[in-house]
C-alpha cells in the first residue's frame, strides 16, 4: 500500500484509461489532484471528488504546463509529484504512415512530457518528489504498424532516464512505466484488428490483458515516498 494521504500530485490525460484510474487511485489514497485533459467534458467524471481540480487544455502547449503547476500550488500550497500520462497512438506502418500523424504523436507523447518535466521542477526542488511517465513495451521493442508510436515511446523511456539523472541532486525521482497490453479506450482500436487479441493473449503468461487501475496503482505507489 502506498501512504499518499495529503501528497499533491499532478496527473495530465486524466480524461480516460491509465491517467483516470491514477487520477482514482490517487484521490482514494486521499492525495490533492490536478487532473489535466484536453476538454473540460473529459474531465467531468471529477467533479464528485472533493480532492480533485480538472484543468483542460493541450499538453503540448507550454502554457498549459505551467498553468497545470500553479494550480496545484495556489490550490493546495505546493506540489508534491507528477504523474506524466497524456499521449496518442495512430496505426499505421513505416510506409503508409503519414509525416503529419508521425509529427503529432511525437507532440504530444514526447514534447508534452519534455513540457512537464520543465514545468513541475521548479515546483518540486525545494524538498523534491516524484515524476511517473507512461511509457510502454512499444519503447523497448518493435510493433508492426505502430511505428511512431513506438518511436515516441522509445524516446520518452530514454528521456526518463535522462531526467533522472539531471534531477536527482534536487531530491526529484523520475521513472517510467511501461505498460504492456491494457484495456484502455486507445488500445480498442488495435485490439479491434482481426487476430490482433488471439496474438496479444498468446504472448502474455496470464493469458489476459492489463486493467487500467493495475497501472494507476504503479503510478500511485511511485508517487508515495
Amino acid at each position: 500500500m502506498s501512504n499518499n494521504q495529503g501528497i499533491v500530485v499532478v496527473v495530465t490525460g486524466a480524461g480516460s484509461g491509465i491517467g483516470k484510474a491514477t487520477v482514482a487511485r490517487l484521490a482514494d489514497d486521499g492525495a490533492k489532484v490536478v487532473a489535466v485533459d484536453l476538454t473540460d467534458r473529459s474531465l467531468e467524471w471529477t467533479d464528485d471528488l472533493d480532492a480533485v481540480i480538472s484543468l483542460a487544455g493541450d499538453v503540448t502547449d507550454p502554457a498549459l504546463n505551467e498553468r497545470m503547476v500553479s494550480l496545484a500550488v495556489d490550490s493546495f500550497g505546493r506540489l508534491d509529484g507528477a504523474a506524466l500520462n497524456a499521449g496518442i497512438l495512430v496505426q499505421g506502418d513505416i510506409t503508409r504512415g503519414s509525416m503529419s500523424d508521425f509529427d503529432r504523436v511525437m507532440d504530444v507523447n514526447v514534447r508534452g512530457v519534455a513540457l512537464g518535466l520543465k514545468s513541475t521542477v521548479e515546483a518540486l526542488a525545494p524538498a523534491g518528489g516524484s515524476i511517473a511517465i507512461t511509457g510502454s513495451v512499444s519503447g523497448l521493442r518493435g510493433d508492426s504498424g505502430l511505428w511512431a508510436y513506438n518511436a515516441s515511446k522509445g524516446a520518452v523511456v530514454n528521456l526518463a532516464r535522462a531526467a533522472a539523472l539531471d534531477l536527482g541532486h534536487l531530491n526529484i525521482r523520475v521513472n517510467a512505466v511501461g505498460p504492456g497490453s491494457i484495456d484502455t479506450d486507445m488500445m480498442a482500436v488495435v485490439y479491434a484488428t482481426p487476430g490482433a487479441m488471439t496474438k496479444v493473449m498468446s504472448r502474455n503468461p496470464l493469458k489476459r490483458i492489463g486493467s487500467q487501475r493495475e497501472i494507476g496503482d504503479d503510478a500511485a505507489f511511485l508517487a508515495s515516498s
